[in-house]
């Protein structure tokens, strides 16, 4: 049986029912950045699949619906992001539809699209914010409203 590598990532899961859950996510080998962190929108955003595979820190394996995660925080930081980019990050505060809110920053990383509301409005449904440093997957699936300055 073939089976594809995957590399295990720790993140904690916000679901729209505002459970939380601890664990790990098995992120396909071949979608790291240059600096070697998995990159995991770019797995919830280019696979196919309904559902990714996750295992909690109390041992229960799980497959999650991506359409019921309203965001994913990392332990990755924006100290990569910050050297792709020159040009300045932007400020957002997100509201969620299970009454959460997100604030915090967005990298652009193209001069022609550099403003938040083109980031918000990019075609896939997961984007990085990074709050405190802290890089947070959210899905704009259940964004109500962004606050942008």
């Amino acid at each position: 049986m073939y089976e594809i590598p995957k590399i295990s990532v720790l993140v904690e899961v916000l679901l729209v029912d505002n459970e939380t859950i601890s664990g790990n996510m098995f992120v396909t080998e071949d979608l790291v950045s240059a600096a070697g962190n998995p990159q995991v929108e770019e797995f919830l955003n280019e696979d196919d699949d309904r559902f990714f595979p996750f295992e909690s820190t109390a041992g229960a394996y799980r497959l999650i619906n991506k359409q019921q995660v309203v965001y994913l925080r990392t332990e990755q930081t924006d100290e990569e992001i910050k050297e792709q980019t020159p040009i300045k990050p932007r400020n957002l505060v997100a509201h969620f539809t299970n009454d959460r809110t997100i604030y915090g920053l967005v990298y652009p990383t193209l001069q022609e699209e550099s403003r938040v509301s083109d980031i918000i409005n990019e075609d896939v449904d997961f984007i990085a914010i990074y709050q405190n440093s802290q890089k947070v997957i959210v899905n704009r699936n259940h964004i109500i409203y962004v606050n942008a300055n």
